[in-house]
């Protein structure tokens, strides 16, 4: 039975939820699969220093009073639960451990904190290998020396994995964002945009990030100057941050753009009551960044994906135009883009599903008239997309190929080159035109897609937070939006896309998150409707939500229970750590392959029934409702229906039965007279099967075996008309060797029956 509860420990203090049991929350949050993982990994971390010889010590320059001010000020913890046929955010006052008691550790979750703001993890783990033992380990013998490597390693990457899980829920990031934004607008002798035109956008920076720390963590009077002149905005924004955690120096607002401002800041830094500074230097000749390492960096330091609302999207994207004398700047993309996403939101009209392929219903049919100029450009991404992208594209697109910089060959040219070093050395003035396709395109694919996403029960608007990767036309002449494109395009075409692409398409567009999926492989990917047992195990992941830089998705159908196939399809994004279910390694919400063994039914042995009609009239008597739970009885990272009736466990049905079954065996009305009665024959034996006899086969009260009529010689009926739970039971329950699911008209569905099963085996349910 659903309670609500409060306690004074743990992760889960000081809130309530509503969950099956508290047992349940505490096994998600702490169990070995749990997301409460920070404080034990730290642990962990520390004893295995201490076993090579070492401890975890603080620098004199790291101020814990400061650190734990800030942070105790600003942490805000998000949750998110499902409740209500709704996913919501809940305040988690103690799920945080960024302030531990050891100040040593301490001052290492202030760096990995700061540094999650630009880095990924794995970029974070190659920094925090260098910084560990060069400057936060104190050995116990002074000629020993640590090396990060081994189970040591292996246990850092846990640690900031998990701080990573943490971080990415708590508000504290978001103060920290705005605050480097403010210091950012606030920078004089050189305005932002300018300083991000003389950023490398291809550089590799670690080695200064590295140089930088290693100063920074350097105790005040070991330094060798008070100054540190960097050449790099991520450096400076890292100076920052730490500066606000508590280290002891001062990110310079003041911008060094000519030899009499650098030195006038080294003379400043040199004052005996100066803080340390860091400042920026935007020109050439000088000496920069004196500790950066000179090695080669193993992590590729991919762009973190930001947090910001739809209508922030163009302005990442197209960031560094600003100020482009040619006009086709920052601004005139973000108009672009805008009226894009807002004619494409427009269009949509729905999804549709057939045998778990996907189909984006539009309203509008705009490839007819469509200059062939337009067509050829657009084919590049999708043909389909000239259907809603026709319409932007005769504003802003030329429909001569002979109009300067728009022959086909040139902007495919200028395609190869988009994002990588040779557009940055030859400037990205030739690059124009690739620009607004991919304004067009980017703004029609977000438009569609965010249809199919709700913010706290509302559909996707301008003003909801998702997550963005800043990078995305720096990767091979924008593979990723050529991809994203090729799957909407597919979806409008027809029902071609899987569901398993299908989701991991929302979940790159508004969770940031990398996924395994590939097109290719999918839409070439043989049909398979069997769904995974203990036989074949290895069947495509179902998936029903993800989570992902402090985001979560989760599936409509586990928010409000359907009996729409439809639901699959459909997400509820919000901010914050998922509490109601569990996820896997990668951080998704999957579907368990678990079932439970069959059993064979007792029937009539000589039935004589003459209608088929709806018969069953058991719900009230039994009160039954479908819950999604951690699979306790197989994989507990996994989930799967749990029926219960007055609140009591009856049975535990298999999602993969249930999306497979309404997918495929789902009859439609194609009589266009639906009719819920059918008179048959005696002669045919057909079976009345009522809830209470797919129930009555337990064990202690939990049905310990499904259905199996597979075998069985005779017709069959199940009504589970009286609710969606019922439906849902019926469905999942029965094991058959042809099924039909009457959604819209029994007429249909046993005409159908007749017509395409052996007339001695047929199952029919009636569905909600």
């Amino acid at each position: 039975m659903s309670i609500a509860f409060a306690v004074n420990y743990g992760p889960l203090a000081q809130i309530g939820l509503e969950i099956a049991s508290l047992p349940t929350a505490y096994q998600l949050a702490t169990g070995a699969y749990g997301w409460f993982k920070a404080l034990e990994r730290s642990k962990s971390l520390q004893e295995l220093l201490a076993v090579s010889g070492g401890q975890l010590v603080s620098t004199s320059s790291f101020s814990f009073s400061l650190y734990k001010t800030v942070r105790t000020a600003q942490t805000s913890m998000q949750g998110v639960v499902v409740q209500g046929q709704k996913a919501q955010r809940t305040l988690l006052p103690k799920g945080s451990t960024a302030v531990p008691e050891n100040s040593g550790i301490a001052c290492l979750r202030a760096i990995t904190a700061g540094l999650l703001l630009v880095y990924k993890t794995e970029a974070i783990v190659e920094i925090l290998q260098d910084v560990i033992p060069n400057r936060l380990v104190q050995m116990s013998q002074d000629d020993t020396s640590l090396e990060i490597e081994g189970a040591i390693l292996s246990s850092l990457k846990q640690w900031v994995s998990a701080v990573a899980l943490e971080e990415d829920s708590d508000m504290f990031r978001k103060f920290l964002l705005e605050l480097v934004a403010v210091r950012q607008l606030s920078m004089t002798g050189r305005p932002i945009a300018e300083i991000l035109e003389l950023e490398h956008p291809f550089a590799n920076e670690i080695p200064l990030v590295i140089g930088v720390l290693r100063w920074i963590l350097t105790p005040a009077h070991a330094r060798e100057s008070k100054n540190y002149p960097t050449r790099s905005l991520k450096v400076w924004t890292v100076a920052t941050v730490m500066e606000i955690l508590g280290f002891e120096i001062h990110a310079d607002e003041v911008v060094a753009q000519s030899i009499h401002d650098y030195e006038k800041s080294l003379l400043i830094s040199h004052r005996f009551e100066a803080k340390p500074r860091v400042f920026l230097v935007a020109m050439d000749g000088e000496k920069t960044d004196p500790t950066q390492l000179l090695h080669v960096p193993r992590a590729w330091p991919s762009p973190k994906p930001q947090i910001t609302m739809i209508r922030g999207i163009p302005w990442i994207l197209f960031r560094h135009l600003r100020g482009r004398r040619d006009g086709v700047d920052t601004e005139y993309l973000v108009d672009i883009w805008k009226m894009s996403f807002t004619h494409a939101k427009a269009c949509f009209r729905g999804i549709s599903m057939e045998h778990q392929n996907i189909k984006i219903d539009i309203e509008v049919m705009e490839d007819v008239g469509l200059p062939e100029h337009h067509k050829t450009l657009i084919s590049d991404f999708s043909p389909e997309l000239g259907r809603v992208c026709g319409t932007i594209m005769r504003h802003y697109v030329p429909m001569s190929p002979t109009s300067p910089g728009w022959n086909i060959s040139e902007v495919r040219d200028q395609m190869r080159k988009l994002g990588t070093d040779e557009e940055y050395h030859t400037g990205p003035a030739c690059s124009s035109n690739c620009y607004i396709l991919c304004a067009i395109v980017c703004g029609a694919v977000y438009g569609l897609c965010s249809n199919t996403c709700f913010d706290n029960g509302e559909v996707l608007s301008e003003d909801s937070e998702v997550a963005f990767v800043p990078d995305l036309l720096a990767n091979n002449g924008g593979r990723k939006l050529k991809e994203w494109a090729a799957i909407v395009g597919h979806c409008i075409r027809r029902h071609q896309i899987p569901l398993r692409t299908w989701s991991d398409l929302l979940f790159e567009l508004f969770l940031g998150k990398d996924t395994e999926s590939s097109i290719l492989k999918s839409m070439n990917a043989p049909s398979n409707r069997e769904y995974a047992n203990s036989q074949n195990p290895y069947r495509s992941r179902l998936l029903l939500g993800a989570q992902s830089n402090g985001l979560t998705a989760v599936a409509d159908m586990l928010v409000q229970l359907t009996t729409r196939k439809e639901s699959f399809c459909y997400f509820h994004i919000e901010r914050g750590q998922i509490l109601s279910f569990p996820l896997t390694e990668d951080y998704y919400i999957q579907a368990s392959t678990y079932l439970e063994p069959a059993s064979i039914l007792t029937m009539d042995p000589e039935p004589n029934n003459t209608v088929l009609r709806r018969f069953d009239d058991t719900q009230s008597e039994f009160a039954l409702r479908v819950d999604v739970e951690p699979c306790w009885a197989g994989d507990p990272r996994t989930v799967l229906f749990v029926l219960r009736s007055h609140g009591v466990p009856i049975a535990t049905m298999n999602i993969f039965a249930y999306i497979d079954r309404i997918s495929y065996d789902s009859v439609a009305c194609s009589c266009h007279n639906p009719s819920w009665e059918v008179p048959v024959p005696v002669s045919e034996r057909w079976q009345l099967v009522t809830l209470y006899q797919l129930t009555r086969t337990t064990f202690k009260g939990l049905s310990f075996a499904r259905v199996d009529v597979s075998d069985a010689d005779t017709m069959i009926l199940v009504d589970g008309s009286q609710s969606v739970a019922a439906t849902i039971y019926a469905v999942c329950h029965v094991h058959a060797r042809h099924l039909c699911v009457a959604t819209e008209c029994l007429a249909c569905a046993y005409a159908h029956a007749m017509r395409n099963c052996q007339r001695s085996n047929a199952t029919i349910v009636i569905a909600r």
